[in-house]
């Protein structure tokens, strides 16, 4: 892999970190069901959102690619769209560290069989419209790597394995009682680092 590659997709990777280690619908369906019903089933509300991870990474990397070549000009379209909207998210997060806002994570008590944890988190993660968005901005550089299909399935494999693990930790985490005080106080951090690295990245794409 050429170094200008391995560059492009570790900035692509790096903002899908971020990106998962920050608040979200997959972090509090994760944390809520951890809470509620224990760490085996927070583990397999994590493991559909990797799937859905998983299938966003393919989704974007390949039918994206495949709308550049049929209409070049799309790209450059993308690539102000997806940058104006990683600075949107990057301010938006900024502000929410700024006011502290408190977080959603509740335990939740509905009940829930194995099956039902699986699809919450698939569901989640393939249903959150911001989740579109958020890919059609990664495409941009997963598309621009110009990385042959077998190593943009080889990065859409660790986009999956980097949710399991992030979301994993998560799930552990909030399966104890105390865990959500702790991570109150944590979020407001995590927050600005999450709106620093995606306002920064933003304002580069739309500048290049």
């Amino acid at each position: 892999m050429e170094n200008e590659t391995f560059s492009i997709l570790l900035t692509a990777w790096l903002m899908l970190v971020v990106a998962i280690a920050a608040p979200g619908p997959n972090l509090v369906a994760t944390a809520s069901t951890a809470l509620g019903h224990g760490r085996k089933a927070g583990l397999l509300v994590v493991a559909g959102v990797a799937t859905g991870t998983f299938i966003w990474s393919l989704a974007s990397a390949f039918g994206v690619a495949a709308v550049f070549t049929v209409y070049p000009p799309a790209f450059m379209a993308l690539k102000l769209a997806g940058g104006s909207y990683l600075v949107y998210l990057g301010f938006r997060s900024l502000r929410a560290a700024w006011r502290n806002t408190p977080g959603a994570i509740r335990p939740d008590t509905r009940r829930l069989s194995p099956l039902a944890s699986y699809a919450r988190g698939l569901g989640v993660c393939l249903m959150n419209p911001k989740s579109a968005l958020f890919w059609a901005s990664i495409s941009v550089f997963v598309v621009s790597s110009k990385a042959s299909p077998l190593t943009i399935i080889e990065f859409c494999i660790a986009a999956g394995l980097s949710s399991f693990t992030i979301y994993g930790l998560y799930a552990v985490l909030f399966s104890s009682r105390g865990a959500q005080a702790l991570y109150r106080r944590a979020t407001r951090w995590i927050e600005a680092a999450f709106g620093a690295f995606f306002f920064m990245v933003g304002a580069r794409l739309v500048t290049a």
